[in-house]
């Protein structure tokens, strides 16, 4: 820390000074010790009575702390350094006040002392404290591992921008930077060599040279503020006249201010706007500060309560009557004064700990806002060097809070480095678990995340590529592998699938379809006035058939959830129990509200198998929703259990859509294969030519679909990705205001990292613009997350106690210090619950306004927001862009450009042939 320190009096004028809130953007008084007053400006004036008693005239020691910019120094750390610099000043036991102060982005302190020894009535002599002070920082800058000050290690090499408090002041009354005011004079004397060159120098600054009172050189700005340039620009006077000569042909003051008047009043285009983009600064800043504060006051309300009913929780824990008296006889009462006093101190710490989370997010919106502002000033100079066209005006840029940082999980790895050294062939079970398919090239980039020596690396591929666990395709350019595993499983997949498709025994009644589907067109006549389309009622007619085998492949909001419920009602008529499952707890849910079907996930399913119990029976249905997802070996799973129990197999999805995350594709196969019933009449979107670009992003046609969104206005380029996302956020922001909290709305993003800078956004523009709320921090699975009421949060994981699913959104309808009340959002027109749960319980909780592709498979909402990414393929495309009912905005930049989908015809698979040894 650069340490200044300096012996004074005037303690009102010094308490004023530390007190104000115009200079700086916060100042806090942290501390008052050893007086009886209660604010600084009486405390200062104690000192000074005290004083009176003495010879002594400063009375007081001012010590400034001001860390390293790039330094997040808490106040502990502040609170160790002056308990060191007072022992080594000798300034121990005195009364001191510690402030804060917070301006552009930065934190230092200050600490005064009071000087006058009260018990020997005498001053504390403070010998060479300067060297005492440097001695210190420069200890402090070791201790913290801080890049030390060139003028810490020589004084020579102090910095030239160095001012002293009379120009601090004189800067202070002409509202500028001391220190950039004082780099400004240097520059100009350094970068001229004559009068004239000098003058010019100042004149582009605002200034303009002129002769003083006493003949000397000044400058002089537009408000008539006078700077000594001797002063300013550390040059002597002899110096100035030996460059400048005589200054009898100067104006004076009052004509070189003038003259500054005159100009300005011929304003620029340059100068308009710089102009203009100061206001704009200041505008920004003052909001930027008044929303801080009252965020602040908003903390210290909510701790201050929270103290109180701590307080007196404590208070009410204290044994009284007979019971106290038994507590002091027995030893009780110290343990119960030792436990309250450790849960004070834990209190305390928690909040001194949210109070720094708190500054520490505000300081780096201030630092973020610094950034972001000085960009206008580097286009001006560029426009003015290179003459082009300044660009348009940024957007605000938003930046995540650094109290609330992502969590990633870490890769779930079965296999250590040493088990593959010792097993090189493990590694094409890791790949074959994910891909159906893999060439030499992945083979050994797998093997390289666990082996760096080049030499074991080389030997383990020829090991892994020589095992008898391989399979090789002929004639594939490149060559592609599988593994003996996954190809039995997908023959048997293959083998079961067919054998379901040619059973029977699962007829329907003709009255009891009949009847489903004419309930159901008098439903849809009443409340939509329209029937099944044509492809519905065939689509139903399908799945009814005997057969224990039926597919039904659905484009996305071609009406699939509407099918199934008129299917169960006719199944239900007949007598067969009708079961649904789902890879995804949130797909499992959906299917359930939307169709009545009872559904649970997959992995639940198989998990009861498992354990001896037997959730179906002979004659069951059993319905897989966003069967797409599911991989080859479970689907092999489970449909051979069906067959084994003598169950129907009905999967429904878009192969189209998301790809499952284990190997394979088996309802693609599945599909092709057996075949399928197919609804292709897009009912989601509401417009002729967003329905057009469904069909095109289904058949695979991205860029054509892409092309008529952007064509209708539906695509936004940014020059940034920072940029793109605060286009999305002021979007979102509109839509909130215009249509309200409950109107449905979702943005999303392929990379979890962009949900994260999404979400955090928005949590910042919502604070910005309808004002700040109590906010609870949580410590969550993914981070700490500050919760507010009406904050939209996600559930990332199932949990049958709360019944919730992962993907479940929700709305923060109250909360304390430990407690969440979430409304669920409602589903198929229902009432949304309500249920209160505790984090510290259930951390699996997150921000909900934005959420992954992956996640978002299977929504439904009315306007939806997508962020660009490299990484968008086709499949992720076609799910983003059809999650809408009304309208989709996708957002990008070159930073961030989805990459174009040129059309491919899909790879027949061959068949496959044991690999005898490596060709390599």
């Amino acid at each position: 820390m650069i340490l200044k320190g300096n012996q004074r009096a005037r303690g009102r004028d010094l308490a004023l000074h530390l007190l104000n809130v115009d200079d700086n953007e916060h100042a806090v008084v942290h501390e008052l010790r050893g007086f009886l007053a209660s604010d600084l400006i009486g405390a200062f004036k104690e000192a000074e009575a005290i004083s009176l008693g003495t010879k002594c005239q400063q009375y007081l020691f001012s010590l400034s702390l001001s860390p390293p910019s790039s330094a997040n120094v808490p106040v502990s750390d502040f609170e160790a350094a002056i308990g060191q610099i007072e022992r080594r000043l000798g300034l121990s036991g005195q009364p001191r006040a510690i402030v804060f102060h917070e301006k552009k982005g930065r934190r230092h302190a200050h600490c005064v002392w009071s000087r006058i020894d009260v018990g020997k009535m005498r001053a504390i002599n403070l010998a060479h404290y300067k060297l005492r002070l440097t001695d210190i920082a420069r200890e402090l800058y070791r201790e913290h591992c801080w890049e030390m000050p060139s003028g810490l290690i020589d004084r020579e090499d102090r910095s030239q921008t160095v001012y002293t408090h009379a120009e601090a002041g004189q800067a202070k009354r002409a509202s500028r930077d001391p220190a950039k005011l004082k780099a400004m004079f240097k520059a100009c004397w350094s970068g001229s060599d004559s009068r004239a060159a000098f003058a010019a120098a100042l004149r582009e600054h605002g200034f303009c040279l002129a002769r003083g009172d006493r003949r000397g050189f000044v400058a002089v700005d537009a408000e008539g503020e006078v700077y000594s340039l001797s002063r300013w620009s550390g040059v002597k006077a002899k110096e100035l006249r030996a460059r400048f000569g005589l200054s009898d042909d100067l104006p004076n003051v009052e004509q070189a201010q003038a003259a500054l008047v005159d100009d300005q009043s011929q304003l620029g285009p340059h100068e308009a706007e710089t102009a203009y983009c100061e206001k704009e600064r200041d505008e920004r800043l003052a909001d930027l500060v008044q929303r801080q504060r009252a965020e602040r006051q908003a903390l210290a309300a909510q701790q201050e309560k929270r103290r109180i009913s701590e307080r007196q929780q404590r208070k009410d824990a204290v044994p009284k009557g007979l019971r106290a008296v038994w507590s002091r006889l027995s030893g009780g009462l110290d343990a119960i004064s030792k436990r309250l006093e450790e849960d004070a101190a834990r209190c305390a710490q928690r909040d001194r700990d949210e109070a720094q989370a708190l500054i520490d997010r505000h300081l780096a919106e201030r630092r973020a806002l610094d950034c972001e502002l000085t960009r206008p000033d580097i286009r001006q100079e560029l426009e003015r060097a290179f003459g082009q066209p300044r660009p348009s005006a940024g957007r605000r840029t938003y930046h995540p809070d650094p109290s609330q940082p992502l969590f990633l999980p870490p890769d779930d790895v079965p296999f250590t480095k040493a088990e593959i050294r010792a097993r090189p062939d493990r590694v094409l079970d890791l790949l074959s678990d994910k891909q159906a398919e893999f060439t030499r090239t992945e083979i050994a980039t797998q093997l390289a995340e666990f082996l760096d020596d080049p030499l074991t690396l080389r030997a383990a591929i020829d090991v892994a590529l020589a095992s008898d666990k391989l399979i090789s395709a002929p004639d594939s350019e490149p060559e592609t592998f599988t593994t003996k595993d996954y190809e039995a499983a997908r023959a048997n997949l293959a083998a079961t699938a067919s054998e379901l498709a040619a059973a029977g025994g699962f007829s329907v009644g003709a009255r009891h379809i009949e009847h489903a589907l004419s309930e159901e067109n008098a439903r849809l006549k009443r409340h939509f006035g329209r029937e099944l389309s044509a492809e519905q009622a065939a689509a139903i007619r399908h799945v009814l058939r005997p057969n224990q085998l039926s597919a039904i492949v659905g484009l996305a909001g071609a009406g699939k959830s509407t099918a199934l419920a008129v299917a169960r009602q006719a199944w239900e008529a007949q007598g067969y129990r009708v079961h649904g499952a789902a890879l995804a707890g949130k797909a499992a849910a959906g299917l359930q509200s939307t169709s009545g079907i009872a559904a649970r996930t997959l992995a639940s399913l198989e998990a009861s198998w498992k354990a001896g119990y037997e959730p179906m029976g002979h004659g069951d249905i059993l319905v897989i929703d966003e069967a797409g997802m599911v991989g080859t070996r479970q689907m092999q799973r489970v449909a051979k259990a069906l067959q084994e129990r003598g169950c129907k197999l009905v999967l429904v999805g878009d192969p189209d859509q998301l790809q499952p995350i284990e190997a394979g594709t088996p309802f693609r196969d599945i599909v092709e294969t057996s075949g399928a019933a197919r609804l292709t009449e897009i009912r989601r979107q509401t417009t002729d030519w967003q329905r057009d670009a469904s069909h095109a992003l289904a058949a695979g046609e991205t860029d054509k679909a892409m092309q008529a969104y952007a064509d209708h206005g539906a695509v936004t380029e940014e020059n940034d990705r920072d940029t793109a996302i605060a286009a999305l956020i002021e979007d979102y922001l509109a839509d909130r205001k215009a249509n309200g909290e409950t109107a449905s709305r979702l943005a999303l993003a392929h990379r979890r990292k962009d949900v994260y800078a999404i979400n955090q956004a928005i949590k910042t523009g919502l604070r910005e613009r309808e004002g700040v709320k109590a906010e609870t921090l949580f410590d969550t699975i993914h981070g700490p997350r500050a919760f507010a009421q009406g904050d939209r949060l996600l559930f990332t994981r199932n949990d049958a106690g709360l019944d919730v699913r992962n993907g479940m959104f929700g709305t923060v309808m109250k909360l304390n210090d430990d407690e969440l009340t979430v409304r669920l959002d409602p589903e198929s027109g229902s009432e949304g619950r309500t249920l209160s749960f505790f984090p510290s319980e259930f951390p699996f909780i997150d921000h909900g306004f934005a959420v992954t592709i992956h996640r978002s498979q299977g929504c439904t909402v009315e306007r939806s927001f997508v962020l660009s990414s490299q990484t968008l393929d086709q499949n992720l495309t076609y799910v983003a862009m059809t999650r809408h009912k009304a309208e989709v905005t996708f957002y990008t930049s070159p930073e961030i450009k989805r990459p174009s989908v040129e059309e491919k015809p899909k790879r027949v698979r061959q068949a496959t042939s044991t690999r005898t040894g490596p060709r390599f």
